[in-house]
């Protein structure tokens, strides 16, 4: 059975799921921040195996909410659980009067974004050395 539930301020499963992606896998070496503190987490669940997550928080300087973090467990891949997680993430920011959400992508999964309605502004910039593109989507 697939759930998703929400947490405020990180999670040991958020922060598995997350050092197993972005750091065992791609090696990104700064993954966890302040941000982590104050965020909201959303974790799915399959079962009982904690199966993807992202963050979500209110970024003053961008005066937005922006969701970030999104990773998925590799054995849990192609189920549709990343998009799952984004929809809670959306109804979150719907549910405290957010009436749009911007994310930080790696260009790489920019696609899978656009399919769930985002679309790309600015330039592309380097985080980590990995090329990302600023998305927003209104709400």
């Amino acid at each position: 059975m697939i759930k998703a539930q929400i947490f405020n301020g990180l999670p040991r499963q958020s922060q598995e799921i997350r050092s197993a992606v972005f750091i065992n896998e791609q090696g990104f070496k700064n993954e966890f921040d302040e941000t982590d503190k104050s965020a909201r987490h959303i974790v799915v669940f399959d079962d009982d195996s904690a199966a993807a997550t992202c963050r979500v928080f209110f970024d003053d300087d961008k005066n937005s909410y922006v969701l970030g973090r999104l990773a998925v467990m590799k054995d849990f891949r192609g189920q549709g659980l990343g998009s799952i997680a984004v929809s809670e993430a959306e109804k979150l920011v719907r549910s405290i009067g957010g009436k749009s959400i911007m994310l930080h992508a790696q260009c790489r999964v920019s696609r899978f974004y656009e399919r769930l309605g985002y679309t790309q502004f600015g330039g592309i910039d380097l985080d980590e050395g990995c090329e990302h593109i600023w998305m927003k989507k209104e709400l």
